[in-house]
């Protein structure tokens, strides 16, 4: 709500000095700070919201690829070992001596190092992968665990 003050030229009567006139802005914001959501439009976004959680719990529950999963461990860029990912399975794979060691362990359908004496413990501490292209860096003993799917995947890569 305004009050004019002064006229210039000629103007109607309600906007004589001394008349109070309403902007358009502040009927406008006048009207939104009184709207309020009917039963309906709350049972509407209610309804929408559980969709959109249904329709991502599908996608991810139904339709990610299930195809085979293999672990492929490889140690300074030469393919050493593969280890097929699946439920029930139990494999350990030891990759080096008495020092400088990887311990590799696969079971049911992930895989991880679960020990190493390389000094920063990185790879150790990556815990466990299942899902291509996940993958396992030992950046000082030059070992890297791939899973790689036979269904190819809609993502390009995965960092943590």
């Amino acid at each position: 709500m305004r009050r004019i003050f002064a006229v210039c030229g000629d103007q109607p009567d309600y906007l004589q000095p001394g008349a109070i006139y309403y902007t358009i802005l502040e009927e406008r914001r006048d009207r939104v700070g009184k709207m309020l959501l009917t039963k309906a439009d709350k049972w509407l976004i209610g309804a929408l919201l559980a969709a959109s959680a249904g329709g991502i719990g599908l996608n991810l529950a139904l339709l990610s690829p299930a195809g085979a999963q293999e672990a492929q461990v490889y140690r300074e860029g030469k393919l050493v070992q593969s280890i097929r990912l699946r439920s029930g399975y139990h494999e350990e794979l030891r990759l080096g001596g008495a020092e400088r060691y990887n311990l590799i362990v696969a079971d049911d359908g992930r895989v991880r190092i679960s020990e190493a004496d390389c000094p920063d413990q990185l790879c150790v501490r990556t815990g466990w992968v299942s899902a291509a292209p996940q993958q396992i860096v030992c950046l000082p003993y030059r070992v890297v665990i791939k899973v790689v799917s036979a269904t190819p995947s809609d993502v390009d890569d995965i960092t943590k």
